[in-house]
């Protein structure tokens, strides 16, 4: 498994992870979405956060062992990455606090694990929440 890491602008209380040739749009969030904290749409996934300033993202593409993680909750999807090139980005940052990763072209199972939601204090900006987004190639 290879990991990246990355402290991403969590500004709306949210991060996106995309097919680079992708196009996403911040307005598509229902209230189950909200509720979820998960939002999938056509080449991307937006992820909702508990800090809504900095968060800590952690990305596994995973080799075929996925890793066991014990999280306050789970939300799973389907993401297209047929560019071969995998953007984490905030919302409003234009790419400046996320990355690019290259990754086999294809259609990836997603888990994003969330971690240590609890401890993010009232204003929203401090806390030790983490997020884990996995992907795996469902063709290999």
């Amino acid at each position: 498994m290879t990991e990246f890491r990355f402290n991403v602008f969590t500004d709306y209380n949210q991060f996106v992870v995309f097919d680079s040739h992708a196009e996403w749009g911040n307005d598509d969030w229902t209230d189950q979405a909200i509720e979820d904290m998960f939002m999938q749409g056509e080449g991307y996934i937006a992820v909702g956060t508990k800090r809504r300033f900095h968060a800590p993202v952690t990305v596994h593409v995973a080799d075929g062992d996925l890793p066991g993680i014990k999280a306050d909750r789970a939300q799973h999807g389907i993401l297209s990455i047929p560019s071969g090139v995998l953007e984490v980005s905030g919302v409003t940052d234009g790419g400046r606090s996320g990355g690019s990763i290259k990754v086999t072209p294809g259609d990836y199972r997603v888990t994003v694990d969330y971690l240590n939601l609890d401890s993010v204090d009232p204003d929203e900006i401090e806390g030790d929440d983490r997020y884990i987004v996995t992907l795996d190639l469902i063709e290999r």
